[in-house]
C-alpha cells in the first residue's frame, strides 16, 4: 500500500527525502512515523505530525534526524558526496 501524501509541501518532501536515503513510512499516532533501517529498539526514528503548527520548521526537523542517523547505509551515504 502506497504512502499518503502529507498535505504540506515541505514536509511532503523531507518524508520523500527520508524515504530515499532508505527509511520507512508506518502510519502511526497523528499522520506518521519514520523508521530508519535499522528498524529496532537502537533505530532512529522521527515522527511525522499531520497539522505541524510551523511546516518548515517541522520539515527541518526531519531532514536533521535523517542526516544525523548513524545507521545510514554506506551506499546511500556515499552517494551524497
Amino acid at each position: 500500500m502506497a504512502r499518503p501524501r502529507h498535505p504540506d509541501k515541505e514536509v511532503e518532501q523531507a518524508v520523500a527525502y527520508a524515504e530515499s536515503r532508505g527509511w520507512t513510512f508506518r502510519k502511526q499516532g497523528h499522520w506518521g512515523r519514520l523508521y530508519c533501517a535499522k528498524a529496532d529498539r537502537d533505530g532512529c526514528q522521527v515522527g511525522v505530525n499531520g497539522t505541524p503548527r510551523n511546516a518548515g520548521n517541522h520539515a527541518r526537523q526531519i531532514y536533521r534526524a535523517i542526516d544525523r542517523c548513524p545507521h545510514a547505509h554506506k551506499d546511500v551515504a556515499d552517494e551524497s558526496l
